[in-house]
């Protein structure tokens, strides 16, 4: 092989593991919770691909079309249904105690007539590498947030399991820093020095007032007028 075609192949295979290392895995879980009843355990919901570019793309669980179904089945059995919750919960590198994962939740009435969803990923690092919380938003939904009427509950959940996945990653944002006044001046003693007291309105037109009574004076004290002559 020439010289030239085995260097080629060097760096082709060198270039293998540095392309499948250029990403980031996360896992997704999801549930339904009702505060008054048994607390169910989050079931894998599928995978957020994080790359190097900022990009980020989900691939769902082989499991999730199954969840669907059994969510539509305990849906119908739940009596208060404005208070079941459907959650989406972030995996926090690895670790597999759920009380640690960072939980989104919205009404799982919603996901009947849903036709997309929407994964918000905050991160803490410019690339986008290391989410630590997660919102999740369903639409359409209507804008007071109350349940929809719907007579075949269970068909249309099912059809939440085609609902298109957007994901989006979200840095960190710090507020602008607060504008501080400066100290006030004090004496070589320590104390603030006393403000300068505004002058009265004497105190700053004293001369115009003065001036002005002179000239009343000197143009009031000229020849007086004579007596009228009798005839």
């Amino acid at each position: 092989m020439p010289s030239t075609l085995r260097f080629a192949a060097i760096l082709g295979l060198l270039s293998v593991p540095i392309v499948c290392a250029d990403y980031a895995k996360y896992r997704l879980y999801h549930r339904l919770f009702h505060p008054t009843e048994a607390q169910a355990h989050f079931q894998e919901r599928g995978t957020v691909i994080i790359t190097q570019n900022n990009t980020a793309s989900f691939v769902a669980a082989s499991t999730f079309a199954d969840d669907i179904l059994s969510f539509a089945e305990d849906l119908s059995e739940v009596k208060n249904k404005e208070l079941l919750l459907y959650q989406v919960a972030l995996e926090r590198d690895g670790d597999k105690k759920e009380e640690h994962w960072d939980v989104s939740s919205i009404k799982a009435c919603h996901l009947a007539r849903s036709t997309s969803e929407q994964i918000y990923l905050h991160t803490v690092d410019t690339h986008g590498l290391k989410p630590y919380a997660i919102n999740y938003f369903v639409s359409p939904i209507p804008h007071d947030g109350t349940c929809p009427k719907s007579r075949s509950k269970k068909a249309s959940i099912e059809s939440f399991a085609k609902v298109n996945t957007t994901v989006f990653l979200k840095g960190s944002n710090f507020p602008p820093l607060p504008q501080l006044a400066s100290p006030p001046p004090i004496t070589p003693e320590g104390q603030p020095v006393a403000p300068v007291s505004e002058k009265t309105f004497l105190q700053k037109y004293w001369m115009y007032i003065a001036a002005f009574l002179v000239v009343t004076l000197l143009a009031g004290g000229g020849e007086e007028e004579k007596p009228a002559r009798k005839e």
